[in-house]
């Protein structure tokens, strides 16, 4: 310590430590034999930008699977419904190439800043719009990394219906639901018109609503009905039809009777 105590130099305090340790560990540690004239700062610096970076894709993709698996266990999206697994044949082949074309169209009409993209998708009851409608979300959600809802007409009107009995809470809830329809990056509407149900003077006035709302933030649509498309219009009215024509709007069919297997009853197949 008296020796320490001697050197008035920050070096020499140093090199009276180095030599303690060396007493103790039996070891010699010899600091001109160093290199330095490798050392480069910028590359030090660019690789620790690339490290940093493999990291973050890492991260965004292990929570954007996390998304993903969260809106599967919602059952929100069948992820069985896939286009690498659909079948295709002569009723349906169309209608399959025309929804793989909106997705891309609807990823590049983004990037472009243009109209919205609309699939509108016709068919029978158990004619496959369910299916295909899946096969849509799941390429929105893992090709393009998109959020979706799949939803009835029905519960969208009831999001924007108002009750009597309605909570404070169940407004802020029906607010937010019909914030997340307007502003969802995919929004399908399946089965409008189910059963070719007549469109109310509500529905006059909440579907014009919600096209409008999504046309102005530029998002796609798909909606799917069983009313073959020269009745399309009759049935919706003029301004319903009026706020479609407002979308760059892609049309397909899907023919042929119902895909399901029918129900067996007493020896007999209920078609």
């Amino acid at each position: 310590m008296s020796e320490f105590k001697k050197k008035n130099t920050v070096k020499n305090g140093f090199l009276t430590l180095v030599n303690e340790i060396e007493k103790l560990s039996g070891q010699h540690f010899d600091f001109d034999s160093i290199d330095n004239s490798d050392l480069d700062i910028r590359e030090i610096r660019r690789r620790e930008a690339i490290e940093a970076s493999k990291e973050i894709a890492k991260r965004r993709t292990e929570n954007h699977k996390n998304f993903i698996n969260s809106v599967y266990a919602s059952h929100r999206v069948n992820p069985d419904y896939t286009f690498d697994k659909i079948q295709m044949d002569q009723f349906n082949n169309q209608a399959i190439n025309t929804a793989q074309g909106f997705c891309v169209s609807s990823s590049m009409a983004a990037q472009m800043d243009s109209e919205p993209q609309l699939f509108l998708l016709q068919g029978n009851p158990g004619s496959g719009k369910t299916v295909l409608s899946n096969c849509i979300a799941n390429y929105f959600l893992n090709k393009l990394w998109k959020d979706v809802e799949l939803c009835s007409y029905q519960e969208i009107k009831r999001f924007r219906t108002p009750s009597s009995t309605d909570t404070t809470v169940d407004v802020e809830e029906k607010t937010n639901k019909w914030e997340r329809l307007c502003s969802v990056d995919l929004l399908i509407i399946d089965s409008l018109c189910q059963n070719n149900e007549k469109i109310t003077a509500y529905d006059k006035q909440v579907i014009p609503d919600l096209l409008r709302s999504r046309r102005a933030r530029r998002l796609p649509l798909v909606i799917t009905t069983t009313v073959l498309p020269n009745a399309l219009h009759p049935m919706l009215g003029d301004e319903i039809f009026e706020s479609l024509k407002e979308y760059n709007v892609m049309g397909a069919a899907l023919f042929g009777n119902s895909r399901r297997a029918p129900i067996s009853f007493a020896g007999a197949n209920l078609m």
